[in-house]
């Protein structure tokens, strides 16, 4: 099998133009700066229109909110630069049909926020999200502008210096944060975030978080990060600039380990793994430092995993090893004239009217009509159903600010009124903060869903509940940034066999369903053949490449770790905190790709042009 030998180590290709320090500084910012933002926030969430928003009208935000902004900035500023490159300086506009799915993204995207029902939110942000459609919008700009500029060896080393700097800062913060001393906790850090300080922390200590808003998302970083820092290690003779990234590299690992991310893990070593297998040659022939590396690995994960009472071993064995589940109370339904519970296989229903005294007259019935026996219990005060079938306490309830009645299933009390809405007899069920919320049939999902709640960490819940909105929400979506609206968050059962009571679900846990439900599905597909071209694209590049020069390296690494967050991109979201990184540097393996395959096939016109040279001076002799 031929391979291909494209050598570029220490050559200025001549027709590279110098890129300035303000044409690189957008793509610095995105790599190095952006992340690191972390400022206080205070904002109204718009949300208490919605039922099951029992939040506060005002709410704080430390990790997203302003990156948001400067991207939103950064992108603009692409634009313009873009502009000025090709008309200021008369560079030749660049362009690949691989970006055309991506485009199609974006535009989709923006019709999509047009259209919503909710679009102020798709134009704006929303809670815990903060990724409007300009976002969406800016992931095709960043990808678009580093593909344009980082086609040439010296434009990405340069680039890389600084990305190395933010790097270096965020794993000293990492650190911090995995040995139990987090910098953000202490008085000073807590005042570089917010003036008045005295913040409360809901991660526990020894739990990195860095700057990413959520533990998980430090798996996307180290798994973007460690693969690009091992490749560089084999970019360089210099023996301290080996240490220095490989010292960057553990770190990262540690930091991943101590984030609790067990997911991150699993893509860590995948993307690892392809690394080493497209680098076959580099690793054997370099035997001393893969083993040093894998060794450090292991070392690495066994002490954070001591450190904290074995937690690690602990949720990689609990991480898809969720049991079937059985949820006796199928079902709750809150309907005009009644409330109808289904209880393993059977079906109650509750209706109350109001003597002349304000007291409550209970009717219960079966699915038939039958009526329900039950006894009042004076040591309890409440009414106990007589019928086997269904185990339940009931009770009227008079209180402050509620007037209804309750019904008590194995321990769990769920309280019910049509008396709290003037003009308005039909039956409303009490959720979190004292909502009122009619409760409604849910469309079922897969059965391995339905039966595994608790699959992937709670995640098979709500992927249970995402899937039926795929049909509602099939061309367009609900709009970006609408999850939390779209999904049934007044499905007060199904939180709370979940384990989810009292919670809001904001997001899928999965970017695919998260695109599909936000934007719609035809922009899932245009999302996937993108990255599919990508990762054709890479494969028919490295596959068989030698190795020999510093682009091929380091585009191996962003492919590898490319595929890596796409791969955990199935149990974790699109985040501002880390997903202009993933686009800026696919948009960098775009442009080194691009650059790689012309230097391919002019290597193959020589080849061609010196063999049929050959053949006609043998001819002639």
């Amino acid at each position: 099998m031929a391979s291909y030998n494209i050598s570029n180590r220490n050559r200025k290709d001549k027709e590279e133009k110098p890129f300035s320090f303000f044409l690189l500084f957008p793509v610095i910012a995105v790599l190095a700066i952006i992340p690191l933002i972390t400022f206080y926030y205070e904002y109204e969430t718009k949300l208490d229109q919605f039922e099951w928003y029992t939040g506060n009208a005002k709410t704080a935000d430390f990790f997203l909110r302003y990156k948001t902004v400067a991207l939103i900035i950064i992108s603009i500023y692409m634009v313009f630069a873009v502009i000025y490159m090709v008309l200021g300086e008369e560079r030749k506009f660049a362009w690949d049909k691989k970006l055309i799915p991506l485009l199609a993204y974006a535009v989709i995207s923006f019709i999509s926020a047009i259209a919503s029902k909710y679009s102020y939110f798709s134009f704006n942000g929303i809670y815990e999200q903060f990724e409007p459609v300009w976002i969406l919008i800016g992931y095709f700009i960043i990808v678009y502008y580093c593909f344009f500029i980082f086609q040439g060896e010296t434009v990405l080393r340069r680039t890389m210096k600084w990305f190395i700097a933010g790097i270096s800062v965020m794993a000293a913060l990492g650190l911090s944060q995995a040995f139990h001393h987090d910098f953000l906790r202490t008085e000073f850090g807590q005042k570089l975030i917010s003036p008045e300080g005295g913040l409360e922390f809901k991660f526990e200590i020894g739990r990195a978080y860095l700057t990413l808003y959520n533990p998980n998302y430090v798996g996307f970083y180290a798994t973007l990060i460690v693969p690009l820092l091992v490749a560089l290690i084999f970019t360089t003779k210099k023996i301290w600039s080996r240490i220095g990234y490989g010292f960057l590299a553990v770190s990262l690992v540690i930091i991943l380990f101590s984030s609790q991310s067990r997911a991150g893990v699993v893509t860590i070593i995948l993307s690892l793994l392809l690394m080493l297998i497209c680098m076959r040659k580099v690793f054997i022939k370099n035997w001393k430092i893969t083993v040093t590396a894998v060794a450090v690995f292991a070392v690495a994960f066994i002490g954070i995993n001591v450190l904290n009472q074995n937690i690690l071993i602990d949720r990689m064995k609990s991480m898809f090893s969720t049991a079937p589940e059985v949820h006796v109370l199928e079902s709750i339904v809150t309907n005009d004239d009644n409330v109808t519970i289904r209880y393993n296989g059977n079906t109650v229903v509750f209706k109350t009217e109001q003597d002349e005294y304000g007291n409550d007259i209970f009717t219960v019935e079966d699915s038939t009509g039958t009526p329900v026996t039950y006894n009042y219990s004076e040591e309890s005060t409440s009414y106990i159903i007589d019928d086997a079938r269904f185990p339940f306490t009931f009770a009227s309830v008079r209180a402050k600010d509620f007037y209804g009645f309750s019904v008590t299933i194995d321990g769990q009390p769920w309280y019910f009124s049509n008396l709290m809405k003037a003009n308005n007899k039909t039956y409303y069920a009490l959720g979190a903060g004292m909502a009122l919320m009619k409760l409604t049939e849910q469309e079922k999902s897969l059965d391995f869903l339905e039966n595994h709640y608790h699959f992937a960490n709670g995640r098979g819940y709500i992927w249970a509940r995402t899937l039926p909105l795929l049909k509602k929400y099939f061309f367009l979506g609900s709009g970006p940034e609408t999850f939390v609206i779209a999904f049934p968050n007044n499905d007060l059962v199904g939180l709370y066999n979940s384990w989810h009571q009292n919670e809001i679900v904001t997001k899928p846990h999965c970017m695919y369903l998260q695109t599909a439900v936000q934007t719609g599905v035809p922009s899932l597909i245009a999302m996937l053949i993108f990255f599919i071209l990508y990762i054709i694209n890479s494969m028919s590049i490295y596959w068989k490449n030698s190795y020999e020069g510093y682009l091929p390296k380091v585009g191996v690494a962003i492919f590898t770790s490319s595929i890596g967050y796409m791969i955990l991109a199935l149990t974790n979201d699109s985040c501002v905190a880390t997903s202009p990184i993933f686009y800026a540097l696919i948009g960098i393996g775009l442009g080194i790709n691009y650059r790689l395959k012309k230097d391919i096939e002019k290597t193959q016109k020589n080849t061609d042009t010196t063999d049929t040279n050959k053949v006609n001076i043998e001819k002639q002799a």
